[in-house]
């Protein structure tokens, strides 16, 4: 059975390309990201053990702990630096001071050097060990507001020794003296970030007041091990720090970085099985021909005494043989694709990527998704082989007969109903997470209407032939009665297209509604002006710039926190309530100036049975406060708790402004008022960028389409895999149905007119698939939008400009996928094809 599989696959690559042409796309689409991530897990991996290749142990705070981020005091004093340094295993121990929230500025000092790269500032010990880096050229920075600066930093500013960087931090724009360059390890490898060095004083400066130290290195004694170092230290360290040796630190942030790269290649897989999925009906469709066509075969095959189980098994070793084929030839192309990717992506970022290597694990799951794809989906086709009696298959009734559509049609009508329960539920009915019921329910609403599709298309077939014959007379009719007598292969060629367009129609209708609620925020809203910070927490004293604008009238703080209430962690946004409310629309049922020294609480607290008048006790990172509800806060999943600056500020050791509003005096112009504005900040606080309402949706347009874009690209491969499917139907289609195209020819039907009934066919298929992807696009995407109201989407929106565009492109689509296919029967040779046996 292995031979006769083999053989036949290499007899018939034909009939089996487009089919591994399929399967190799979505098993690109995962090998390009799994060999993309693997290539920035190993930069960022080799980073890291950079770091911590030239210490032996790292003393830190615990980052299991709740600690407030934003605290500028230290965990470690000089004492505890010296008791360290006093441990009999340890030979030295430092300090560090830290600032990691600051930017470099170009030439000009008016925007941050390079592409969004962090910058780095540390204190210099002068141990090169300790500093992990080599002073290269110049001198240390010994004197206040001096720095060295890694070599390629250097390189971009452009300047000479004893020049002057630009940094702009919490505090404002620094001018740092450049005294030195350092190489960072062996090949200054920073991944695109900036490193600097300077004394304590100027980098406790700079971070705004910076107390105590934020970590501690230590190098062991010779002959000490690290391990044994860190059961010494341990007992002398504070609360919520911790002693971890060098080598673990650098383990640890590897697998961290590793388990966010994770939920990316999640990402990926998920389009790749969607695209596979799609995939699979074309495997389906093609074994279910070449079954057919192939029906003599098995039945000589049977006479001879071959059992149906080696049928079958042959069938499936086939289907194996293509998808390791397509497999393979999908890895190297996800490969040649991560190339071209990490190539982009270092073309904008520099060298942040490691080798661009095949994982194990993305070729291991590349082989798996092909080869699984491929063996199930033809796993029916093989089985109905396996069950044609020879007597059957030599007299040709075994393609005589069409299987009832029977069990097909009342399996798809009761996922159908079962799926729109289900959404009917999570709408209609007051259920935790409704859009998970929503999401189960449209999984099972397509594959109800996929299985479902094939009795619809008969008499849409049929009232099409009509019209279809009007306008193009016989051709028109031939198309028609090809579509309706295969109604399986049709509906399964018309239900790939669908779940393609189908999943565009449904992203592109929540993007729309999404896009509408945050834009339609901004039409209501009376503030002038939104405060938006590029890097970091925006520094009062740029506030205070705004405030001291002549023109402007109120400037509202908003930050956020988290706090404990109950034993679980709530998000907490605390505003300068007193005029928060005539600037922007926070969906409470009473002005914000009604807090009062209270709190407002959201549905998930009000939903614990707390109301207005009762009191809540909130336990954040630095305080505790007993609050009386004095309001509500409609939007759920946003903030729980909603409190006055004061009160939100008494849970913190460090209020960090995350975004604030700007209104304008009565009468005065805009736009002076607006340009006024930047020009306070563009000195001292060139990060800070305000936006008026109407750039500000522009922005976010400009990134909901981006994104869009992205997710469509993404999408593109099962929908580039749907037309590859209608082109291999109709392929084998015609070899299928070679004696009959030669009858029509021998008749006088013209080569144009072959051409003209294979197109109409391919339109038709990709008019129905496109259609019903609309409809559930559109209505799937509507409900998801309606089960997600209580998270702050108004309501749904339908790009409908942009499903025009997707109607007109699969149609172009349908008529593209008949080129080849047309082509082929067109070109038949009469005589030839009425004397073939299919």
């Amino acid at each position: 059975m292995l031979r006769l599989a083999l053989k036949s696959v290499r007899h018939n690559p034909k009939r089996l390309i487009l089919t591994a042409v399929a399967v190799a796309l979505g098993v690109a689409l995962v090998s390009s990201v799994f060999t993309f991530t693997n290539s920035l897990s190993k930069g960022f991996g080799d980073l890291f053990s950079t770091i911590y290749s030239t210490v032996d142990v790292v003393v830190e705070p615990d980052p299991h702990a709740n600690l407030d981020p934003n605290s500028k005091e230290g965990l470690f004093t000089t004492a505890n630096v010296a008791t360290i340094s006093a441990l009999p295993g340890v030979k030295l121990a430092e300090g560090g001071v830290a600032y990691e929230s600051g930017s470099l500025l170009n030439a000009a000092g008016d925007a941050p050097l390079g592409q969004g790269a962090p910058t780095l500032l540390y204190n210099w010990t002068g141990n090169s060990d300790l500093d992990r880096a080599t002073l290269i050229d110049g001198r240390a920075p010994v004197a206040d507001n001096e720095v060295v600066v890694d070599v390629d930093t250097f390189k971009k500013l452009g300047i000479q020794l004893g020049g002057v960087a630009k940094l702009a931090s919490d505090t404002g724009v620094q001018d740092l003296t450049v005294v030195g360059t350092i190489r960072f390890g062996q090949n200054n490898d920073l991944q695109t970030a900036s490193l600097l060095y300077a004394n304590e004083n100027t980098v406790r400066a700079i971070g705004g007041g910076l107390t105590n130290y934020s970590t501690i290195a230590v190098l062991t004694a010779d002959g000490v091990s690290p391990a044994t170092v860190v059961k010494e230290i341990t007992p002398t360290l504070p609360k919520d720090t911790r002693a971890i040796t060098a080598e673990d630190k650098a383990k640890e942030q590897s697998a961290s970085l590793n388990n966010i790269l994770k939920y990316v290649n999640i990402f990926a897989l998920v389009f790749g099985l969607v695209s596979l999925f799609v995939g699979a009906y074309i495997i389906v469709n093609t074994f279910r021909i070449i079954v057919t066509q192939r029906t003599r075969e098995f039945g000589l095959l049977r006479a001879i005494g071959a059992h149906g189980k080696q049928i079958r098994t042959m069938i499936l070793l086939e289907a194996a043989v293509v998808g390791l084929i397509a497999s393979t030839l999908g890895i190297l192309l996800g490969w040649l694709l991560a190339l071209g990717l990490a190539a982009l992506v270092e073309s904008f970022s520099g060298n942040i990527l490691g080798a661009i290597t095949l994982p194990l694990n993305g070729v291991l799951l590349g082989y798996g998704l092909g080869l699984a794809i491929t063996i199930v989906s033809a796993l029916l086709p093989a089985i109905h082989a396996s069950n044609i009696s020879p007597m059957e298959a030599l007299r040709e009734a075994g393609t005589a007969g069409k299987k009832s559509l029977t069990v097909r049609n009342i399996v798809g009508g009761a996922m159908a109903v079962a799926g729109i329960a289900s959404v009917f539920i999570g709408l209609y009915v007051n259920v935790p997470k409704a859009w998970i019921w929503v999401a189960i329910g449209a999984v099972l609403v397509v594959l109800g209407v996929t299985l479902l599709a094939a009795q619809v298309l008969v008499p849409m077939a049929f009232g099409l032939r009509g019209i279809l014959s009007r306008l193009w007379g016989v051709n028109g009719t031939l198309a028609a009665n090809n579509i309706r007598r295969e109604p399986r292969r049709s509906a399964n060629t018309a239900a790939a297209l669908m779940i393609g367009v189908m999943l565009l129609a449904l992203v592109a209708t929540f993007t729309a509604s999404f896009k509408d609620t945050f834009t339609s925020q901004f039409k209501t809203t009376s503030a002038d002006l939104f405060v938006i910070p590029t890097s970091g927490p925006i520094p009062q004293g740029a506030l205070d710039a705004i405030s001291g604008t002549e023109g402007v009238a109120n400037v509202v703080r908003m930050g956020q926190t988290k706090a404990t209430f109950d034993g679980v962690d709530y998000g907490v946004t605390y505003v300068d309530a007193a005029h928060a409310s005539e600037l922007y629309d926070f969906r409470t049922d009473r002005p914000l100036s009604k807090l009062d020294g209270g709190v407002f609480i959201d549905p998930t607290i009000q939903a614990l049975g707390i109301k207005v008048g009762d009191q809540v006790t909130i336990k954040g990172l630095a305080g505790t406060e007993t609050l009386t509800v004095t309001g509500l806060y409609t939007n759920k999943g946003d903030q729980a708790f909603l409190v006055d600056w004061p009160q939100g500020t008494a849970l913190v050791s460090e209020p960090v402004v995350v975004q604030a509003l700007v209104g304008f005096k009565d009468g005065a112009n805009a736009d002076t008022t607006t340009t006024a504005v930047k020009d306070a900040l563009a000195t001292n606080f060139p990060l800070v960028e305000p936006q008026s309402p109407a750039s500000l949706t522009k922005l976010f347009n400009q990134g909901i389409d981006t994104f869009l874009g992205f997710i469509s690209a993404m999408l593109g491969a099962a929908l580039i895999i749907a037309i590859l499917g209608v082109a291999n139907t109709l392929l084998l289609s015609v070899t299928e149905r070679t004696r009959e195209i030669g009858l029509l020819r021998a008749v006088g039907i013209k080569r144009s007119a072959v051409w003209g009934m294979i197109t109409l066919e391919s339109v038709v298929m990709a008019l129905f698939g496109t259609i019903l992807g609309i409809i559930l696009g559109v209505g799937l995407g509507a409900a998801l939008v309606h089960s997600l109201s209580s998270y702050g989407i108004d309501r749904p929106v339908v790009p409908w400009a942009l499903i025009g565009v997707y109607t007109v492109l699969s149609l172009i689509a349908g008529v593209v996928a008949a080129i080849w296919p047309a082509y082929r029967a067109s070109r038949l040779d009469i005589l030839k094809a009425i004397a073939a046996d299919g």
